[in-house]
């Protein structure tokens, strides 16, 4: 697994966040153009991390003033990418190893193609960023 480096801040948000939940963030991803904070914990731990009635969530919003998104990690880079892509459904991931890295192709339903694209590729730049980050995988393409 490549390293994660952490900024200063994502620790502050990290540690905020823990101080709230019993739960270990493994990253933290700071979006300042929607005002986000997304937080990657341990498999099995998300429904823990949001708690009842989404309570952990709508605290920390409420201390940070910020939109909070909780991703469950996997060691399974294919269970991971489903878990990024939630709740959109995924039919198939194939993870192929290239000349340039490895590359994760994602098969939707047509009518979710948008959504996991995300309005100007936001969504699916996030999840590129997240594979590199805990995978090293290099490239994430969508098709229907």
């Amino acid at each position: 697994m490549p390293s994660v480096k952490i900024s200063q801040t994502e620790m502050q948000y990290i540690t905020t966040y823990q101080g709230i939940i019993n739960v270990t963030v493994l990253d933290c991803i700071i979006d300042e153009e929607d005002n986000k904070i997304l937080y990657v914990v341990p498999e099995g731990k998300a429904g823990l991390a949001i708690g009842k009635r989404g309570v952990n969530i709508n605290r920390l919003k409420e201390l940070i003033t910020k939109d909070v998104e909780i991703i469950e990690h996997s060691s399974d880079p294919i269970k991971f990418i489903k878990n990024c892509f939630h709740p959109i459904i995924i039919k198939n991931i194939v993870i192929q190893e290239r000349r340039n890295g490895k590359i994760a192709t994602i098969t939707v339903d047509s009518k979710d193609k948008g959504r996991a694209i995300g309005r100007n590729g936001k969504k699916i730049n996030k999840v590129k960023n997240l594979v590199l980050r805990f995978f090293d995988i290099a490239d994430v393409l969508i098709q229907q």
